[in-house]
């Protein structure tokens, strides 16, 4: 099982571009003997999404599964996916470099926040990231709508 990613850090990135990784998530990730990183934009939100490269795998295999290889709009799908990806290892001090394009691409300047995922972690502008977190009305109505959706996996009593 990968592993889980919970909770939320800000950072201040340098003008290098170099961000120090949380010290949770980077225990998170030696504990599964998982020491790479791949990151690409979301492709929903305006945010990084950084994979431990054993997710990363598993998901690019699991999309290439689903796509035919001589579909031309399938292809394009997969190109686009993987062509805006990078590894990022984690240099000595703990520190992660993020890709210039992807700072221009998001906007960020100096302050970011890391947050967990699950099997991912999420790294986003830190006011952007503020914006999306502070709505708890909207969260709790949204739970509680998906709650009370019969889940098609639980069987009825």
């Amino acid at each position: 099982m990968p592993a889980r990613f919970i909770g939320n850090t800000d950072a201040r990135m340098d003008d290098k571009g170099r961000v120090f990784f949380p010290a949770v998530f980077r225990r998170a990730l030696q504990k599964e003997g998982d020491e790479a990183l791949m990151i690409r934009r979301d492709v929903h939100q305006n945010c990084l999404v950084l994979y431990p490269k054993s997710v990363w795998e598993q998901q690019l295999d699991e999309l290439r599964a689903r796509l035919n290889r001589w579909n031309a709009q399938q292809q394009m799908v997969f190109r686009q996916f993987v062509a805006g990806v990078d590894e990022l290892p984690i240099d000595g001090n703990g520190r992660i470099l993020i890709p210039r394009r992807l700072i221009a691409q998001l906007g960020i300047t100096t302050d970011v926040r890391f947050i967990g995922m699950d099997d991912t972690i999420e790294l986003w502008p830190k006011v952007q990231a503020e914006a999306l977190l502070d709505n708890p009305d909207a969260l709790g109505a949204a739970l509680e709508a998906l709650m009370e959706t019969p889940n098609p996996t639980t069987p009825n009593p």
